[in-house]
C-alpha cells in the first residue's frame, strides 16, 4: 500500500478531492497489483487511468504550472516504461515518488488554487 486517504488531505472542493482520492487509489491499485504479480493487462489498464486521471485533473491549469507537468510526466514514464517491458518497469520507488509528488501537490498547491477559484 503506497498511501492512505485522511481527511487532513482535504482541499475544500468536492471535486479536487474526489480526484485526489482516486489517484492515490489507483497508485495503491498498481502498488498491490505488481506485488501480487497480477496479469499484464490489469497493470497496464491501471497505468493508463491513472494517466488519464492526473492530466484530466490539471487540464484546467492556465497557464500550465510547471510542477503539475512534472507530475504528468512521471505519470506517463510510468506508462511507458510498463509498456516497453523494461526490466523493473514498476519499482515501487518510482510509485512512492509519484505519491510523494502528488501529496505535495495536495499541501502546497491546491489549496491556494481552490481558494483562488472560490474566490475568482
Amino acid at each position: 500500500m503506497i498511501a492512505i486517504w485522511d481527511n487532513r488531505y482535504t482541499v475544500g472542493n468536492a471535486l479536487a478531492d474526489a480526484e485526489h482520492r482516486q489517484v492515490i487509489s489507483l497508485l495503491n491499485e498498481i502498488d498491490v497489483a505488481r506485488s501480487v504479480g497480477a496479469p499484464p493487462e490489469v497493470i497496464g489498464k491501471a497505468l493508463e487511468t491513472l494517466v488519464r486521471s492526473i492530466e484530466s485533473h490539471f487540464a484546467g491549469d492556465q497557464p500550465p504550472q510547471r510542477e503539475h507537468a512534472a507530475i504528468i510526466m512521471s505519470a506517463r514514464r510510468l506508462l511507458t516504461s510498463w509498456q516497453s517491458r523494461a526490466p523493473g518497469a514498476i519499482e515501487r520507488r518510482a510509485l512512492i515518488n509519484l505519491a510523494r509528488r502528488w501529496f505535495d501537490h495536495m499541501g502546497r498547491n491546491e489549496r491556494v488554487m481552490t481558494s483562488q477559484r472560490l474566490a475568482g
